[in-house]
């Protein structure tokens, strides 16, 4: 037997969980940050862009298996099962509306908009926090900060809603009803980010309540 397999024997079995939690945080950081910055600089005709959200959205999908794959092995964990689950059910839906937004941006070839900038930021603004949150979450360290991370997601997703609004007025302004069909779209898929990003942090507040 390897070293490596010998030493991974009598390593804490719910561990491995804060391990790959942190992962995935780590890829949504990664993730939101290169997309804000592709668009930033976007150009339709490239789609690179979109090979690297599919490649986020991957890596992330691959984690995610992996913490369904140790919870089906592992009768130890760190904190309710079902918890584990809809904590990683919740940051996988994360890369995946950042994926599929980027995805309908290039589908409807979409013009760019101040609006998607801001969403943009706001989602990687989520992200830094949710990583935050994992990293303290952790063997339940600084429960405080975990706490503090969360009211900020939570903000985050209100001012995301505001957003949402103004953006949608302006673009009903426009008067034209198919490109009014396209973008809505595209902003609707953008604030279910924001959503999503704070299903996330109430289902760590629930966690920090049980063990706190």
């Amino acid at each position: 037997m390897a070293v490596g397999n010998i030493f991974k024997m009598f390593q804490p079995k719910d561990k491995v969980f804060f391990v790959l939690f942190e992962q995935v945080a780590d890829t949504l950081v990664n993730m939101s940050k290169t997309f804000h910055e592709g668009i930033q600089e976007f150009d339709q005709n490239d789609e690179t862009f979109l090979q690297k959200m599919s490649d986020f959205e991957h890596q992330n999908d691959e984690s995610t298996h992996k913490i369904y794959v140790e919870l089906g092995q592992n009768f130890i964990t760190p904190f309710d099962r079902e918890d584990i689950s809809l904590l990683a059910s919740g940051l996988d839906d994360i890369a995946d509306y950042i994926y599929a937004s980027t995805k309908y941006i290039y589908l409807y070839k979409s013009p760019e908009t101040a609006a998607y900038a801001e969403f943009s930021l706001l989602i990687y603004k989520a992200c830094l926090e949710i990583q935050i949150a994992i990293k303290n979450l952790n063997g339940f360290k600084n429960t405080a900060a975990v706490k503090e991370a969360c009211i900020k997601i939570n903000s985050i997703e209100n001012i995301a809603d505001d957003v949402l609004s103004q953006a949608l007025v302006k673009l009903f302004e426009t008067g034209d009803a198919i490109n009014i069909i396209k973008v809505k779209s595209v902003f609707e898929y953008l604030e279910i980010v924001t959503d999503k990003a704070e299903d996330v942090a109430n289902t760590m507040e629930n966690i920090i309540i049980k063990y706190s």
